[in-house]
């Protein structure tokens, strides 16, 4: 069972996955088209939108800002009506993800521990659920953002078009799917993050000190018991 809790200023939703070991921040900015995942975000900028209200073909399979897109998704940049909507206050390309589709996203082989999506007119029926070695490690609907997120599906209300960012604290997913039961998943802005080299390398010095001391520890034993 997934829990997310809200914070004081309405702009942080804090979740935590079943495994005590696995604790993921989400956080959602209502009305913001950018979010906390360092780098770039990809805005579908290079590729060739549908004429509305088409619903194919779909994108294709295509590579951009180190990430591989496959599936069913279509690339759009105006509104069909009860098909898909360009998220609020956004002017631009975006993915919509119709009803029984879904769109793969993989990283070159590399694991991540954050990613984040401008979600536009939020529904209780999106989906996005992350998989490391085609394990599922976390899946979020709409409907579990915690208030005052409302997936309510408003084209144009702030509580239900945000940026949200998933933080898994470590390298932990490879492939995100992005799906939906209904018309549509609309997003944009995607980006995706692992550690920076400098944090794994405060991490193996901090490992490295714990067992030197361990070590310490173990080899005085022995003479501490004799005195």
């Amino acid at each position: 069972m997934t829990k997310f809790f809200v914070s004081f200023s309405a702009l942080v939703l804090f979740a935590t996955l079943g495994s005590a070991a696995q604790a993921v921040t989400v956080t959602a900015d209502p009305g913001a088209q950018t979010g906390l995942v360092p780098g770039s975000v990809y805005d579908f900028s290079g590729q060739t939108p549908v004429v509305a209200p088409a619903i194919g073909p779909s994108a294709g399979t295509f590579s951009a800002n180190g990430i591989d897109y496959s599936g069913g998704g279509l690339i759009a940049n105006t509104t069909a009506v009860n098909q898909y909507a360009i998220p609020a206050g956004y002017s631009g390309n975006y993915m919509a993800v119709l009803g029984g589709q879904q769109e793969v996203l993989t990283f070159g082989g590399r694991t991540m521990d954050m990613f984040g999506l401008f979600w536009g007119s939020i529904d209780s029926y999106n989906s996005v659920q992350f998989l490391l070695n085609g394990k599922v490690v976390g899946t979020y609907v709409g409907s579990s953002l915690a208030s005052p997120i409302a997936a309510s599906g408003d084209q144009t209300g702030s509580y239900s078009n945000a940026y949200v960012t998933f933080n898994f604290g470590a390298p932990s997913f490879d492939e995100v799917i992005l799906a939906s039961a209904d018309n549509s998943f609309e997003f944009t802005n995607v980006a995706a993050a692992a550690p920076e080299p400098a944090t794994w390398a405060m991490m193996i010095l901090g490992f490295l000190g714990v067992g030197f001391m361990m070590y310490r520890r173990a080899r005085l034993s022995p003479a501490l018991r004799e005195v």
